[in-house]
């Protein structure tokens, strides 16, 4: 079998219908299956696809495993040679996951995952891929600079994969996990994603360890997909956002598999520094917004020096 579509589900029946729905219409041209992972939905969602989708695989779990566990059990019974993980709240067109498919079929050893553009409802552009976390990244993201400067000066000096600085395929830091191309032998034994980090941080942390064992990521403008935007992630994200310090581990997980918690801490005094300067020079409505920016910029640090506390302490 050429590609198996891994789609998790929490709690987003008709959403999900509309999906499955799309992948149906679009008529792929390859020999694919469908594996639904549902983190107990409570909304009938698994007795749906059963009853609409016959020729769907359901993983039901009995709680939430989240994003990355999930994807991770998917995989694990996929019979594809490719792994399309798609979020429940996407919606395919006809030729752009065949497009994907023909690119990494095609591609040399070293390209093992590639991602379309991700479109909003309204086909705007949504993301065309990502660089990997830096200084430079961090600064360009604070500033702008990959809109500001003429593109042929920011490709030399930000990072590979930074938005909007490329028109046709193009290497990228990481693809956003709504919809990702990966080959299937690639992705088991690299482990994975990281279910440490349980929502959120999965793609970029994925991208770093592909990247670090000499693997590339690639954006294919020419496919598209559209994206609803959250809808999927709407319940986790307030289970996240009411528990402060969980996020934060989460965060400091995601850090120290990359870049690690020192480099991590200088790129946040780094945000710190330029959102101070942007708290100074912006008009007086905005400076409440800056103000938040920098408490939370200021937890992060102080979460990341504890951790570096924590390890010194165990030598």
């Amino acid at each position: 079998m050429k590609l198996s579509i891994i789609i998790i589900s929490f709690n987003t029946r008709d959403i999900l219908r509309d999906c499955l729905r799309s992948i149906r219409n679009a008529v792929i041209q390859c020999s694919y299956e469908i594996i639904v992972v549902d983190n107990n939905s409570v909304d009938g969602s698994v007795d749906m696809i059963r009853e609409e989708f016959p020729e769907v695989i359901v993983v039901a779990n009995e709680h939430n495993n989240f994003f990355a566990k999930a994807n991770n059990q998917g995989s694990a019974i996929a019979q594809g040679e490719h792994l399309l993980l798609l979020n429940s709240d996407t919606l395919v067109e006809p030729g752009n996951i065949e497009k994907l498919v023909d690119f990494l079929d095609h591609a040399g050893e070293k390209i093992v995952c590639a991602g379309p553009r991700v479109l909003n409802p309204d086909r705007t552009l949504q993301s065309a891929g990502y660089a990997l976390p830096s200084v430079s990244e961090r600064l360009s993201m604070v500033w702008h600079l990959n809109r500001i400067l003429p593109k042929q000066l920011a490709r030399k000096l930000l990072p590979t994969g930074m938005p909007g600085l490329y028109d046709g395929n193009h290497r990228s830091g990481w693809v956003s996990g709504c919809c990702m191309l990966v080959r299937k032998d690639v992705y088991l034994s690299v482990g994975g994603l990281n279910e440490d980090l349980e929502f959120y941080g999965e793609e970029p942390e994925f991208g770093y360890r592909l990247n670090k064992l000499g693997y590339e990521t690639w954006v294919i403008p020419g496919a598209e997909i559209t994206h609803l935007g959250g809808q999927s992630t709407k319940t986790s994200q307030a289970f996240f956002l009411k528990n402060e310090d969980r996020a934060l581990k989460r965060y400091a997980v995601l850090q120290n598999n990359t870049v690690g918690y020192k480099k991590a801490v200088f790129m946040s005094r780094v945000v710190l520094l330029s959102t101070y300067l942007k708290y100074l020079l912006c008009r007086e409505e905005k400076r409440e917004l800056f103000s938040k920016s920098i408490a939370k910029e200021k937890k992060v640090i102080k979460h990341l020096k504890q951790q570096i506390s924590s390890e010194r302490s165990k030598i």
